[in-house]
């Protein structure tokens, strides 16, 4: 954690002279705690951490690369180290706390706040790159996906309620090991294509599940604060033609993005993603993929025809949801660790025929 402090601190940008961090995860990133409260402040000579009287020994026992304070009157601490550090432009993880957090802290600092995300890049950056002992949570947490998607397969059957699946998912992950059990599962199905695993009533409409209908399942998990998300898509007994041609053209397409990252990867230089739809009525989501570590969706994001610069170290979510509007449609999501030699699937990846659940 000493090192990352002492990272953060070397990258921060030449307009900035220091900054305020407030996110837990953040906390968790660079001191190794978990805490609901706390200051991280960065500057470029040192770092504090200014805590409260319930995680105070906590700190102190662990924190390596920050001063460790005792909060009292917290307005006046961090004015006595912007004082002290002359800082004029401070950088905060805006993209993680509320508005009236954020005038909280302008008032404190007294206006010296930049409202920005330029301290949030520099982090997203840091954080894209895993270290081994990040790497191993997140497989970790990928396996316990894998197995709860093959455990889950026995529960889906009509009649079978969308609710009570997405219930059974969270019991499943929980008996697996993940720490929460309870969180990121999504179940989709029928011809709402796009919108159906984004809108609330969806699942508390009492919507259960039908013969000869593709249901899609959203599955995370989590193991020692790291995530694991996948998407699968099954059909409910037998498919049709047209809902097995569709899953196949969304497997080749998962498998082609995955094949152009690591071309760009070897290259060394940006690239931009596209997905060939080979029939008119087909249409694609335009996300194809997300950063994945500490939280479910961190820092990279993968848009049609946006360019990036794949970097061994990163830990992606890559695949697309493909679909024929008012008929069916499938969504495909595996996860994969850049390296210096290409590009590895991590644990089971999409079955390469649509799986038929009976």
């Amino acid at each position: 954690m000493e090192e990352r402090l002492k990272k953060l601190m070397e990258m921060l940008p030449e307009e900035l002279d220091g900054a305020i961090l407030l996110a837990p995860v953040h906390r968790k990133y660079y001191l190794g705690i978990v805490s609901s409260a706390g200051s991280l402040i960065i500057t470029r000579e040192k770092c504090f951490f200014i805590v409260d009287f319930r995680y105070i020994e906590m700190a102190r026992k662990r924190i390596k690369g920050a001063e460790v304070i005792l909060q009292d009157k917290l307005d006046e601490q961090i004015r006595q180290i912007i004082s002290d550090h002359k800082l004029t432009r401070i950088g905060i993880d805006i993209e993680h706390i509320s508005l009236q957090v954020y005038k909280e802290y302008q008032d404190i600092t007294g206006g010296r706040l930049i409202p920005e995300d330029i301290v949030e890049r520099v982090i997203d950056g840091q954080r894209s790159i895993k270290s081994e002992e990040e790497l191993f949570k997140i497989v970790r947490a990928k396996k316990i996906a894998d197995r709860v998607f093959e455990r889950i397969l026995l529960y889906i059957r009509p009649g079978v309620r969308y609710d009570e699946l997405q219930r059974k998912m969270g019991i499943l992950a929980s008996e697996e090991g993940s720490q929460r059990g309870s969180f990121g599962f999504v179940v989709s199905s029928g011809d709402n294509y796009m919108e159906s695993d984004i809108l609330p009533d969806y699942i508390l409409s009492g919507k259960a599940l039908k013969n000869g209908e593709l249901v899609t399942l959203r599955l995370a998990a989590l193991y020692e604060g790291y995530w694991a998300d996948i998407s699968r898509t099954v059909c409910v007994g037998k498919c049709c033609i047209q809902q097995r041609e569709l899953y196949e053209k969304a497997v080749i397409e998962k498998e082609r993005i995955i094949t152009e990252i690591e071309k760009g990867l070897k290259r060394g230089n940006k690239i931009s993603l596209n997905v060939c739809s080979t029939c008119e009525e087909v249409m694609c989501q335009e996300e194809l993929g997300h950063g994945i570590g500490l939280e479910v969706e961190e820092g990279i994001r993968i848009w049609k025809e946006v360019a990036w610069e794949p970097e061994a170290g990163n830990v992606l979510c890559i695949g697309l949801k493909a679909g024929i509007p008012g008929k069916c449609s499938v969504r495909l999501q595996d996860m994969v660790i850049l390296n210096k030699d290409g590009v590895r699937v991590i644990g089971d990846t999409c079955s390469a025929e649509l799986i038929e659940v009976e």
